[in-house]
């Protein structure tokens, strides 16, 4: 009888586990049958030099702390709406990570490492969102803003680098959209 709890919790766990793998497997089988171009599409344009300065703003080592003002990180990212294109963006990221899997097996490793980046960053955005509903975004917009856009920043990075090192067709077409 003092087994049952154990293995009532074993077999939630286990369940769980199942469950995630099968979400991610269904997810990655479905990445693989769209085409790259339809995948490619579904980025939201953002302005990546103006995020890639706030994230270079964060990630530079320097002797102070961030430079840029908070209200300058707020109107360069787009406010909210801004941080919102870039979430949808993560899980465009993680698809085309996906459909490299096909003949760049390795890939599964970048693809993981994306989908925790991605998860990151919609716990930031969570935050700020939190935030805006209690009345403290503009206090809260410069800590988790800047980490949800350095965090993404590096995603792309790590994209980039995974089809220039895969040599995947349509590298120069990724490297224009993100």
């Amino acid at each position: 009888m003092s087994q049952l709890p154990f293995l009532v919790g074993a077999g939630v766990f286990l369940v769980a586990i199942i469950a995630t793998a099968t979400y991610f497997l269904v997810r990655a089988r479905r990445a693989a049958r769209t085409s790259w171009m339809a995948i490619l599409a579904k980025l939201q344009r953002i302005d990546r030099d103006k995020f890639a300065t706030v994230a270079l703003d964060l990630l530079e080592e320097r002797e102070n702390q961030p430079q840029l003002e908070p209200a300058v990180i707020f109107d360069m990212i787009g406010g909210m709406e801004g941080l919102g294109a870039l979430e949808q963006n993560c899980d465009v990221l993680i698809d085309l990570a996906a459909y490299v899997q096909k003949w760049y097996p390795e890939a599964l490793e970048i693809a993981n490492e994306l989908r925790l980046n991605s998860r990151e960053i919609k716990w930031h955005i969570g935050r700020l969102r939190g935030a805006s509903q209690t009345g403290h975004l503009y206090e809260q917009f410069p800590q988790y803003a800047q980490r949800a856009v350095a965090t993404y920043y590096l995603m792309t990075r790590s994209l980039l680098v995974l089809y220039e090192g895969g040599r995947v067709p349509g590298f120069a077409e990724l490297q224009q959209a993100i």
